[in-house]
């Protein structure tokens, strides 16, 4: 069974296998940041409302460009904006960790906005790159093989973040060199900067490439499904709003509430992504035995409790077991939360159709980091009128529900479609 699983990953196409590579070693550094970078930034100073600020401005570059690159790319070679992300991921992660050193407000900013963009370019092409080759037969496995980068890349950084920490300094030829927050981003940045070559081996066969239709900017209205796209967004715009209120800050809760440095919450995000990842691998088999409602809604429901489970310990931080409970419930919610990732992308761009999957990947990227704008902005003006974790987390949750309720009707829209359709061609 695990040997079968396997192999169905390795018979992927060349080129798909170069973009996962790609964007395993970009979420490198992506992953180095979420897990480090806030307790760094607090080290030297910023209050939480000041972290979630310029958490934010990584968002408001894909919020205005991702939509116009997103229908600008329809029908054209991909591998120019791989090249681009591969270039801009690192260089503007050496220009964040280097101004937050040197307390450069400015030059926090302008490299938190320029590294949304990088990010958003891997994020919105790589959808539509790897629907344009793969088949109906092993789209699944591209998917879910493509959502596990994430996991991995979480696991070698947190690795890397922890095994640094615990040698402390290392000296060569009478200089020390302290792991820090500051010298671990740097290793970990040039360590992904291997995207870079990753993204020159990308080949695309451009006769294969879907013409355009070139009608100007008034045709985008009638070149698209727009009631089609709606719906298929709806879900996850909502997710992403409640997602945007605790990921990037669940590295501050473990630390405020039951002082977790970021060495061992590093090492804690390695374990867990070991887990996202193992089942990550499992969704295409489970989709196509249980199909979509076991992997997105029953998977995802489960997620939340263990969600909420976790947000209440705060209550009783002060008894010595509620950590012992929220990092089980933490270590349950990742893998459970992240391995309908891969499904519920296949469900979007399945229902939405090819015409629309540039587009609605495209969309998936600005409206995600809309909502994680919106969302960091809401955590921010929560901290500053003193509200407490659990009870931004407990909105996060109520937020999850509603999704999941969407993504019900969406599937059972869809599955009824599919039968329609199969009865029409019978």
């Amino acid at each position: 069974m695990i040997s079968k699983i396997f192999f169905s990953y390795y018979k992927l196409p060349a080129n798909i296998l170069r973009v996962i590579f790609l964007e395993f070693s970009l979420s490198l550094i992506h992953v180095a940041f979420i897990l480090i970078l806030n307790i760094y930034l607090r080290k030297q100073g910023f209050s939480d409302p000041s972290i979630a600020s310029f958490n934010s401005l990584r968002f408001i570059g894909a919020l205005i460009f991702a939509v116009p690159l997103g229908i600008y790319i329809r029908g054209k070679k991909l591998k120019p904006y791989f090249i681009f992300a591969a270039f801009i991921v690192p260089l503007t992660s050496i220009i964040i960790v280097e101004s937050i050193h040197h307390q450069s407000i400015l030059l926090i900013q302008i490299g938190f906005f320029l590294w949304g963009i990088g990010v958003m370019l891997m994020r919105v092409c790589s959808l539509p790159f790897i629907m344009r080759i793969t088949t109906a037969e092993n789209s699944t496995e591209a998917l879910s093989l493509s959502a596990s980068t994430w996991a991995l890349a979480t696991i070698i950084s947190g690795l890397i973040i922890s095994g640094l920490d615990w040698i402390a300094f290392l000296k060569i030829n009478h200089k020390t060199f302290i792991f820090d927050e500051r010298l671990i981003l740097w290793i970990i940045t040039f360590v992904g900067s291997s995207s870079i070559y990753q993204a020159i081996r990308i080949n695309e066969d451009i006769s294969k490439l879907e013409k355009k239709n070139e009608e100007g900017i008034f045709s985008i209205r009638k070149s698209y499904d727009w009631v089609v796209i709606f719906k298929a967004i709806s879900p996850l715009v909502i997710i992403a709003i409640g997602a945007g209120l605790t990921i990037p800050f669940v590295n501050l809760f473990f630390n405020s509430v039951f002082g977790l440095s970021g060495s061992d919450y590093s090492l804690l995000g390695s374990f867990t992504a070991f887990l996202v990842f193992i089942f990550s691998l499992l969704v295409p088999s489970l989709r196509k035995k249980y199909g979509y409602w076991m992997t997105i809604v029953v998977v995802q429901s489960i997620a939340i409790v263990c969600l909420v489970i976790m947000a209440l310990t705060e209550l009783y931080s002060e008894i010595p077991i509620a950590i012992t409970v929220a990092i089980i419930a933490y270590v349950f919610r990742q893998p459970l939360m992240h391995m309908a990732h891969p499904a519920s992308n296949e469900l979007m761009m399945n229902y939405v159709g090819k015409k629309n999957q540039e587009l609605i990947s495209a969309l998936s990227s600005s409206l995600w980091s809309a909502s994680w704008f919106l969302s960091a902005k809401i955590f921010q003006w929560l901290r500053l009128l003193n509200y407490y974790y659990y009870e931004i987390f407990l909105i996060t949750a109520l937020l999850y529900v509603i999704g999941v309720i969407m993504f019900g009707f969406l599937i059972k829209e869809y599955d009824q479609r599919e039968k329609d359709s199969s009865f029409s061609l019978s």
